[in-house]
């Protein structure tokens, strides 16, 4: 691969305007949160279903929630979630810091600094996010335990087999907790309390660590990977098009796609590489977060690897 494929010039935190950068990271953070919040809340709730299927793929949850929910039901557990705002901008801050103490190693290259710091970044940022994580996924299926229940007898091909049904989530809430979404989310705080304790908003920490922490370190190495690709290439294309022309090459080393679009197909291509590798420890996660019994972390891994098996008859 050609040397000259790392010449994207990456912007460094001592090039940043701290007093901009910190509140449009914020501002960027809520953004993203606001727009992907349903497909995390689908993602959640597919990841969890066990044995009868309620939902056969994305498409039919999105119908089945919109139809037994309303559109509100695509946000159901928002208003928690919204406070990755603030540790995302902890993230960011984090991955930018490390990521420049790694310039004393000049051995290491843009991608391996991009990988170190995402790392370091989500070591530190999932002391608040798995507290978050663990209510917002319980308030994003809370809701839908009756309305699944109702799903389930209206279906003949499930109301067939109503025992192999499974509640998405221990939680059973009053009816007063659940006509509002702050006595939902005080009942479920109040269940994970007094079932597991302290401890129990910080379920599944270690699984957590070991799905985001390779995440982020892979999502930054290969947005930067991806980044002095797509530069490298449509330079290459530029000069190619240049010389079959009548025109004289321009000794100018910019690229003709603007830095913006280079990042913004960059970032869902790293997105996707990184998902395809940690997902199944994504699915893993969730469930052990889910469960109603507290184990040792190697005690869980074993059976919900078995549940989720091809070979499983569950």
């Amino acid at each position: 691969m050609p040397g000259n494929l790392g010449n994207f010039e990456v912007i460094e935190l001592s090039m940043l305007k701290k007093h901009m950068f910190f509140p449009l990271s914020g501002l960027g953070n809520f953004t993203a949160q606001t727009l992907l919040y349903p497909f995390v809340l689908l993602r959640t709730r597919l990841q969890l279903q066990e044995g009868a299927q309620v939902y056969r793929g994305l498409v039919h949850a999105i119908s089945s929630v919109v139809k037994e929910e309303g559109f509100r039901g695509l946000y159901s557990g928002y208003l928690v979630r919204s406070f990755h705002i603030f540790s995302g901008t902890i993230y960011v801050s984090t991955y930018e810091v490390a990521r420049q103490a790694c310039t004393v190693f000049p051995t290491l290259s843009p991608i391996h600094r991009s990988f170190v710091g995402g790392a370091v970044a989500s070591c530190v940022a999932q002391g608040f996010f798995v507290p978050i994580d663990v209510v917002s996924q319980h308030l994003m299926v809370v809701n839908c335990n009756r309305i699944h229940t109702n799903m389930v007898y209206k279906n003949s091909n499930l109301s067939s087999n109503p025992h192999r049904f499974r509640p998405l989530t221990p939680v059973h809430l009053t009816e007063n907790e659940m006509n509002s979404n702050w006595g939902r989310l005080c009942g479920v705080i109040r269940y994970i309390k007094q079932t597991h304790g302290l401890k129990g908003f910080y379920k599944g920490c270690l699984i957590s660590m070991c799905t985001f922490v390779p995440s982020s370190a892979l999502w930054w190495s290969f947005y930067d990977k991806f980044c002095g690709l797509i530069h490298f290439i449509s330079k290459k294309m530029c000069k190619e098009h240049v010389q079959d022309s009548v025109l004289l090459p321009s000794n100018d080393d910019s690229a003709p796609v603007p830095r913006l679009l280079i990042q913004l197909i960059s970032a869902p291509l790293a997105g996707i590489s990184s998902a395809i590798i940690v997902n199944p420890l994504d699915v893993v996660r969730v469930r052990m977060q889910k469960q109603k019994k507290f184990a040792k972390p190697n005690s869980l891994l074993v059976p919900t690897f078995a549940k989720l098996s091809p070979c499983s008859t569950v």
